[in-house]
Formats: structure tokens, sequence, C-alpha cells
């Protein structure tokens, strides 16, 4: 029997070892910190941050000359220059231009007398060019471009940040979300316990005569109807805890569980400060403004299509093995490229890019407004949330002093055990709408924080 009691002690030890490692309870903020640490989708802004960075880099990289060399090593199978008999007796004729001298020369003397060589190339030829160019005219509009992909760096580290604070209010909905269901799930199984107290009672009235059956009945229906509710209870508790895993990206089969250290509830400033914060640091808003300023930079490029590209260059030349080339030669100068005509491809991009900048001046008026009036109703919400805090205070002190009265009655044997699991079940109901109260007030602070980019 010693031995059996060691063995079942270390089984016990054992689970509980097993099971503790297989629980992960979080607080708010370490949940939200392993987000930000594990999270795909922050991965995904930060990579896109980084894009934008190299475009950057890249468009700085265009102020500078480039330096290009260029060469070439072939063979030739006939190097040589030639000149046929006769070939340059025209030349001879309109350069002295006398009849009988061009007849005699072209009967007698043929210039040359026969085919001939006259320059001998190499069977293997070099060509090569070193060359410095520098753009002059272009560095307008090089600037321009540094302007807009300096703004898409602006966007995206918006965005990251943006996807961020999203990420944080959706923890924080299920972290709350959790907390609610699990006191509705102990509110529940109160509840259960409560029916099937009524169920017995009613069960051993009805031996005795007291009630009918079909009232029997009703309260085996009302049984099952509890334990059905307190099935979707948890399925919707399984649900969140199976998104808020994947959201502050754990691996699964390790669910964190969350675990609430406090409620303290934020003071909220008055609705002035909210609009002027939402004005200035909503990220939505943001985004919407740096859209509209790299669509008028998009017009300021399209009109600088009219400008003459001029570049300054500088050439060094070297030749083996190619006749009438020199070995070697300098040339340095400007260089000029000018469309006059382009059937109106320009004047096409002016309009194109201004349409987008009118699109996007107008995406920002309708963001200012919309946002607007998101923080107008958040604030309304908190007013409604405080109220809500109130009466579900009353209600739990309410319910506090019934539940010690039920249990003071039952104890000495003034009311049945029944009247003591629905006292108890109700003040379980009037925590759980307490916490819910509470938790749900701090989810509106957490979206006014959102839409006023204190998060």
């Amino acid at each position: 029997m010693f031995r059996s009691y060691i063995l079942l002690s270390l089984l016990l030890v054992t689970g509980t070892a097993i099971h503790a490692q297989d629980t992960l309870y979080m607080n708010l903020s370490q949940a939200i910190d392993s987000a930000q640490n594990n999270n795909r989708l922050i991965r995904i802004f930060q990579y896109r941050i980084k894009n934008a960075q190299g475009k950057l880099t890249e468009m700085k990289s265009h102020y500078y000359p480039r330096v290009i060399l260029d060469g070439s090593f072939a063979y030739n199978s006939d190097p040589n220059i030639r000149l046929k008999k006769g070939e340059l007796n025209r030349a001879v004729e309109e350069l002295i231009n006398i009849e009988w001298i061009d007849e005699l020369i072209t009967d007698y003397f043929p210039i040359p007398p026969k085919d001939m060589i006259i320059l001998y190339g190499q069977d293997f030829f070099i060509k090569s060019n070193l060359g410095l160019y520098q753009p002059l005219s272009q560095l307008t509009t090089i600037n321009t471009g540094r302007k807009v992909a300096e703004t898409d760096l602006l966007i995206s580290e918006i965005e990251k940040e943006n996807i961020i604070s999203q990420i944080r209010l959706g923890i924080t909905e299920l972290f709350y979300g959790i907390l609610i269901e699990s006191k509705n799930e102990a509110y529940a199984l109160y509840d259960v316990d409560y029916a099937k107290s009524e169920y017995r009672d009613a069960v051993n009235a009805s031996e005795a005569g007291e009630v009918l059956p079909i009232d029997v009945l009703g309260l085996e229906a009302e049984i099952h109807e509890k334990e059905g509710e307190l099935l979707q209870i948890r399925n919707k508790k399984e649900q969140y805890l199976l998104t808020f895993g994947q959201m502050v990206g754990l691996d699964d089969p390790l669910v964190p569980v969350p675990r609430l250290d406090s409620v303290s509830l934020s003071v909220p400033a008055p609705l002035p400060d909210y609009e002027r914060l939402a004005s200035k640091n909503n990220f939505e808003l943001g985004i919407a403004g740096l859209t509209m300023h790299k669509a008028d930079l998009g017009i300021t490029a399209a009109k600088k299509g009219y400008i003459p590209e001029l570049t300054a260059f500088a050439q060094y030349n070297y030749n083996y093995g190619i006749p009438l080339f020199p070995e070697s030669y300098l040339l340095a100068g400007l260089n000029l490229t000018w469309t006059l005509v382009a059937a109106g491809e320009r004047k096409a991009l002016v309009n194109q890019r201004n349409a987008l900048f009118m699109e996007a001046s107008e995406d920002f008026q309708y963001k200012t407004r919309q946002i607007r009036n998101e923080v107008r109703s958040s604030y309304l919400n908190i007013i409604y949330a405080q109220k809500l805090i109130v009466t579900a205070q009353k209600a739990l002190v309410a319910r506090q002093a019934e539940y010690q009265l039920a249990k003071d009655a039952v104890e000495e044997g003034e009311a049945l055990p029944g009247v003591f699991l629905q006292a108890r079940a109700d003040l379980a109901k009037a925590e759980a709408d307490m916490l819910g109260a509470q938790l749900n007030y701090q989810i509106i602070i957490a979206k006014m924080k959102r839409l006023t980019g204190e998060e």
C-alpha cells in the first residue's frame, strides 16, 4: 500500500507539472509585447519599411555621377581596308575636271591601278570606353523622386504603426472578452446547478403529488437549455482563446490564458482634446495626408517632363586593331536630349496626376470627417460605459446582500438550499456584469486611444 501511495503521488505531481508546462498565463502587457515580437503581419510591414528605405537610397544615388566601363574584344575575319582598281577615278575627275585628262586616267592610268590594301588591321581587336556622366537638368526631377521615396517611407512606417495599433486593440478586445466569457461561464455553471436543484425538488414534490408532471418536464427542459447556454459560452471562449494565441504569435498547441492583475479604470479626457489628438495623430488620417502630398509631388514630376535632359560627360577611349581609329583619345562636353513633340503624352500624364491629387484630396477630407465622427461616437460610448459601471456596481451590492441573507437563511434552516443556489447564481451574474462593464469601458478607452494615435 505504501508503494502504491508513493506511485500515485508521483503520478499526481508529474501530471501537475505537465499541466503547468502546457499552460501559459499572460497579462495584457505581456500579450501585447509577445504580439509585437512574434506576429507575422507586423514582420511583413517591417520588410515593407526596409524596401522603402532601399528605394530611398536608390533615388539618392541618382544625384551622383555614373562611371561606366564598356569594352569589346572580338575576332574580325577581314580587318583590312581595301580599294578596288579605279575606285578613286571619279574623285580625280571631279578634282581636275579636264575632259581629255579624265579620259586618259580612266583608260590608261586608273587609280589605284589594281585592287590593293591601303590599311592593315588586326584579326583580333579591342575597343573600350571609360565614361563619367553627371546629370544636370535632371537633378530637379531626381530631387522630386527623392521626396516621393521619402513620403513612401513615411507611409510605410505609419502603416506599420497602424497595424501594431490594430493588433493591440484586437488583443485587448480578445483579452477582456475571454475574461468576460470566463465569468459568464462561472455564472452559467451556477445557473445549471440551480436549475438541477429546482428539478430535484420538483421530482420530490411530484412524487408526493404536490407538483404536476408537466412542471417537472418543464424544469428538465430548462436544465438542458441552461446547459446549451453554457456550451455556447464555452465555445465562444475557446474561439477567442484560439484567435488570441494566433495574434500573440504563439504556435499551437500552446494557447496562452489571459490573467487579469487588476482593473484600473482610465479617466477620459474632454472631447475637444480627443478631437485635437485625432486630427494630429490618427494613423489613417496621417496616411491619407501623406498620400495627398505624394500625389502633389507626382504632378511636379510630370511637369518636369517638359525640361530637356542635359548631361555632362567625359570619356576615355582605347582602341587596338581597328584601322582609321586613334589608339586612345579623350572626349568631354555636354549632351542634350529634348523631346520636342510627344503626341500629347506629357499633357496626358499631367492630367492623370492632377486627377490622382484630387482623388487623394477628397479621400483626406472624407477621412477627416469620418475620424471626427468616430471620435464623437466613441466619446458618447465612454459616457454610457461609465453610467453602466455605476448601475452594475449598485446591482452587485444588492446581489451580495441578497446572497448573504440567503446563505444565512439556509444555514438556519429557514429556506431550502435552492434559494442559496439561486442567490449564488444571481451573484455570479452580477459579478460577470460588473466585470463586463469595467472591461467594456477599457475596450472603449482603447478604441479611443487608437483613434487618437496615443498607442
